[in-house]
């Protein structure tokens, strides 16, 4: 009796030994859920896994992520073009007129008439009568700088007069050589001079205004001084009269 209960004992136990076994097995040979989503995707772990043979266009990526290299390049032109417009180069201060004969010897000179009368003058002229007065002025061909300053030589030849009525009579009237240095800008200019008045050393400054009715023509408005070393029978005399010219440029 014995004998029957060990060997059912040992029946059971090896039993027991092969069940646990075969569970074993079928855990082992179970695929996790993760493993098997891993094997359906067939496609090898980017930055992880890999030969370096892979297919994966690189190019592609970057302009899906960062956009064509067009336009930046368009932006900076833009920007190049909107910079060049507003930095526009200052445009120098123009004098005379470039002349009609641009290759002519007497480009930069000009032939100019005038037109003067006196509205006042110093005390001892007070009893003189003035009329009005015509000259001719030439701008000659050359310039001279004085700290980078142009002055442009000018020779005149123009008439005055003035007659005494009272207390005795007389007369100072004649012809006027006058050379000058002027400077001319846009619309404005400046003029000093020396010259002889009837045979009588003076001096003379000028301040105008200038405008053009075309390129090479134009009209002057300004006032002159002039100072005369001797007037007979008086001694210095000075006046200022009030002058318009026309002229044209070669």
């Amino acid at each position: 009796m014995s004998l029957n209960v060990n060997n059912a004992g040992k029946l059971l136990l090896l039993s027991g030994l092969m069940l646990a076994f075969l569970g074993l097995g079928q855990v082992l040979g179970q695929e996790t859920p993760a493993a098997a989503e891993a094997d359906s995707s067939g496609l090898p772990e980017e930055g992880f896994v890999g030969d370096g043979d892979s297919d994966i266009d690189y190019d592609a990526l970057i302009k899906e992520l960062y956009g064509k290299e067009e336009k930046p390049a368009l932006a900076a032109d833009s920007v190049e073009t909107t910079t060049s417009k507003r930095r526009k180069p200052r445009q120098a201060v123009q004098g005379p007129a470039p002349g009609m004969f641009p290759r002519s010897a007497l480009n930069g000179s000009h032939l100019a008439f005038n037109a003067s009368s006196p509205f006042l003058v110093a005390d001892p002229l007070m009893s003189w009568y003035s009329y009005i007065d015509a000259g001719l002025t030439i701008k000659l061909p050359f310039e001279v700088y004085v700290e980078s300053i142009p002055l442009y030589l000018l020779f005149e030849v123009s008439t005055f007069s003035f007659e005494n009525s009272y207390p005795e009579g007389g007369q100072f009237k004649g012809l006027a050589y006058i050379m000058q240095a002027s400077t001319i800008g846009d619309n404005s200019g400046a003029a000093i001079g020396f010259g002889l008045w009837d045979g009588i050393m003076g001096s003379m400054l000028e301040l105008n205004y200038r405008f053009r009715p075309t390129n090479n023509t134009f009209f002057r408005l300004g006032t002159r001084g002039v100072l005369v070393t001797e007037v007979y029978p008086l001694d210095a005399a000075w006046w200022i009269e009030l002058r318009l010219s026309t002229g044209f440029e070669f």
